[in-house]
């Protein structure tokens, strides 16, 4: 099986010479195929031209002539028997032809006639086993013929020759451009081996951006691309790291305070003088494992949850039944809690649905006195669904009111302590579902109300499972004095 070529600049560089050695390969053959023909024509074309220029050459008494009329070199002079100059191994004959008598003859004596039928034109023919290309021309009177041959291996030696130094050639082409291919990719593919040793080079959480300077087109946006990526995953840790530190100062205090409870409870000399610093204890543990909840719920939120379903729910029985869990908690603090809704359905996730509403009426019964009112809806409107929560407790400031949904935010001045998360969960989970959330007064024109309004749903059969989350507990008023700090 093949091994895959992961590096990139291989891989561009072994089809870029591959395209070229199969074009050149393609145009070689149609070039050899042209040349051999343009070749063997051009022999075709020389043995014509020779032949008419010994023809007319000769004298006009040129029948009188015999076969031993030619001259004679120097022996100093005369070619090496091997050596046969530009003509190659060329044989002619002048011949007389009515008496078939040869009367002038090449260098190379060669008695027979190359034509034996002297028919004029060109023919091939094999000599004591070579074959010879031959041509033959008769002048104007009929009397005399010129007869020029060449051996067929003549030309394929030719041949031969020119494609051996075209291959030689276009393999120095080959080699050239191969090595300007690379340096060309190397230059080309030289910001991405920066970047990537700037990435080796890296401290592990060092999210600085990276180098974007000089790059080619194709790579700029994936670097930029990258870069968004790198902020904002420098902003998460970032907040990551505030929130560790605010969380594990806000376990601090009420966990001191415990201890101090505690420490008082086992100091007492009766059981009458420790049920204050014991009720206090047990205030503080309901208090600290609220706030535990709650922070779990927000890591929770922030964990990356590409599997979250968001199916069709019928918001209405999800408030109806969280409203009746606050019930008896109400009850204890001589609040009343007024409920009114309509078949809402929308999509969502359940169980942070249920942290979302949990929270917001938490929140409205804890920052209500004692004998207030809570009014708690669920309506549709259109396309929308509106959950909306009001009491009227003392309220929030307007100065406040835009920081009430910041994490451990709390109103100043408030008698109740809570952990500041509550509102942030409800404004985060409301923006995973594409809410919108809207804060006014509350009952009478008194108090605090924040709704939300959702994107209403009529596809699908709503889910009406419970949600998953922790239930509320109801022993006493005091078990959410951890409240929100709206």
């Amino acid at each position: 099986m093949a091994l895959r070529m992961r590096s990139l600049r291989r891989r561009l560089f072994v089809v870029m010479l591959a395209i070229f050695v199969v074009a050149w390969g393609v145009t070689l053959t149609v070039l050899g195929v042209r040349y051999s023909k343009d070749r063997t024509g051009l022999w075709d074309s020389s043995l014509s031209e020779i032949a008419r220029e010994i023809l007319v050459s000769m004298p006009a008494d040129v029948s009188r002539l015999d076969g031993n009329a030619n001259l004679r070199l120097p022996e100093h002079s005369a070619p090496p028997p091997e050596r046969h100059g530009k003509l190659g191994r060329l044989i002619f004959q002048v011949w007389i032809k009515d008496r078939q008598h040869l009367v002038v003859h090449s260098l190379e004596p060669f008695r027979k006639p190359l034509q034996p039928d002297f028919a004029d034109g060109f023919a091939t023919r094999s000599i004591d086993g070579e074959e010879w290309r031959i041509y033959a021309i008769t002048d104007s009177h009929g009397e005399v013929q010129v007869q020029v041959g060449k051996p067929t291996a003549d030309l394929a030696n030719d041949l031969r020759k020119g494609v051996r130094i075209g291959l030689i050639t276009t393999a120095l082409l080959v080699l050239v451009l191969a090595v300007a291919i690379q340096r060309v990719l190397f230059w080309s593919l030289r910001p991405i081996t920066r970047i990537r040793q700037a990435i080796t080079a890296r401290d592990t959480l060092d999210l600085a951006p990276l180098p974007d300077h000089n790059l080619p087109d194709e790579v700029q946006p994936l670097v930029e691309s990258f870069n968004r990526m790198l902020a904002r995953l420098d902003r998460a840790m970032h907040n990551e790291r505030q929130f560790l530190a605010e969380a594990a100062h806000e376990l601090r205090t009420p966990l001191a305070a415990l201890l101090t409870h505690a420490q008082v409870a086992l100091r007492s000399h009766s059981l009458e003088e420790a049920q204050a610093p014991l009720r206090q204890l047990v205030k503080g543990v309901e208090r600290s494992a609220r706030l535990s909840q709650q922070l779990l719920d927000s890591a929770r939120l922030d964990a990356d949850r590409p599997n979250s379903e968001r199916v069709p729910v019928e918001l209405a029985d999800l408030v109806a039944m969280l409203t009746r869990e606050f019930e008896t908690i109400a009850a204890a603090k001589q609040q009343s809690i007024v409920l009114d809704t309509c078949p809402s359905p929308i999509e969502g996730d359940v169980d942070e649905l249920g942290i979302l509403i949990g929270n917001l009426i938490d929140n409205a019964l804890r920052y209500t006195p004692a004998g207030g009112r809570v009014a708690v809806s669920c309506l549709r409107d259109g396309n929308r669904v509106r959950l909306q929560v009001q009491d009227n407790g003392p309220g929030v400031a307007e100065e406040d009111r835009p920081r009430i949904f910041d994490r451990f935010y709390r109103v100043a001045g408030s008698n109740e302590r809570g952990s500041g998360i509550g509102l942030s969960l409800v404004a985060r989970i409301a923006q995973s579902h594409g809410a919108r959330i809207e804060i006014g007064d509350g009952l009478d024109g008194v108090g605090f109300g924040i709704s939300v309004t959702f994107p209403a749903c009529d596809q699908g059969k709503p889910n009406l499972t419970p949600p998953s989350f922790r239930r509320r507990p109801e022993s006493s008023s005091d078990a959410f004095d951890g409240g929100d700090g709206a």
